[in-house]
């Protein structure tokens, strides 16, 4: 009963569906090797070398464009998109750096020694009669040379905020659990009818993915559709796997 209902889900999906072709580029040349996939359908596709691009939609479908080094793009199937050859656009991720404003060439500036001295007095001046005690070293009246630089050094110095580094791991069994268990589209469903592989066999699957050292980065939302393209790729390893110890 349970092979019927699919068999008439995907019958049903074909026979609504359109073929949607077009091209994907940037503000430079076609994208090649871009990863296409309908969210709504699950159906996967790749940018061929110049860019091109077949997959089929329905109205209200979503279809979401992913390539490495440009920004994800999403975009909402309409009646427009369903006629014709299509043409999309994704920006590249480099392309912000041409956001940094310049003014114009950089270039050394000459030091005035006499105006940046007098303005360094001034402000120990200024500190030392605001911060006194910090100047004073006990039980004697002459000032502390090595105090004064310091107090100095910490005026100016700039405190930068700390960065937040991410620290690249390897995806383990148990990272792959959790996202099963919370993901809305990378859950149980996807794995039985995405990847052929029925729930007994789940948590031996995520142990055989450990084994591939996938990168964690691989986790972020922007890098998902990768993600599902390992997934594709070693369910298959997987399953030939499984038959040929089963028929050993």
């Amino acid at each position: 009963m349970t092979k019927i209902t699919i068999l008439f889900c995907l019958f049903t999906t074909l026979t609504f569906s359109q073929r949607i072709s077009g091209t994907l580029y940037d503000a430079e040349a076609p994208i090649s090797g871009a990863k296409l996939m309908n969210v709504t359908s699950k159906s996967i596709t790749t940018t061929d070398g110049s860019g091109n691009f077949e997959i089929y939609a329905k109205l209200n479908d979503t279809l979401l464009f992913s390539s490495l080094f440009h920004h994800t793009k999403q975009i909402v199937v309409k009646a427009s998109h369903l006629e014709g050859t299509q043409v999309f656009e994704l920006k590249k991720i480099l392309n912000e750096l041409d956001e940094v404003d310049i003014q114009g060439p950089i270039s050394s500036k000459e030091i005035d020694e006499e105006v940046l001295t007098s303005n360094l007095n001034q402000q120990f001046k200024a500190d030392l009669k605001k911060n006194a005690h910090l100047y004073k070293k006990p039980n004697t009246g002459a000032l502390d040379i090595i105090a004064i630089g310091e107090s100095i050094v910490k005026l100016f110095k700039r405190k930068n905020p700390k960065e937040e580094k991410i620290v690249e791991t390897t995806i383990t069994a148990s990272h792959l659990d959790t996202l099963f268990k919370t993901d809305p589209f990378l859950n149980d469903t996807f794995l039985v009818l995405d990847l052929n592989i029925t729930k007994d066999y789940k948590h031996l699957f995520f142990t055989y993915c450990e084994t591939k050292d996938m990168s964690s980065f691989l986790l972020l939302p922007a890098n998902k559709i990768y993600l599902i393209d390992n997934f594709l790729e070693y369910s298959k390893e997987f399953r030939a796997i499984l038959l040929e110890s089963q028929n050993q």
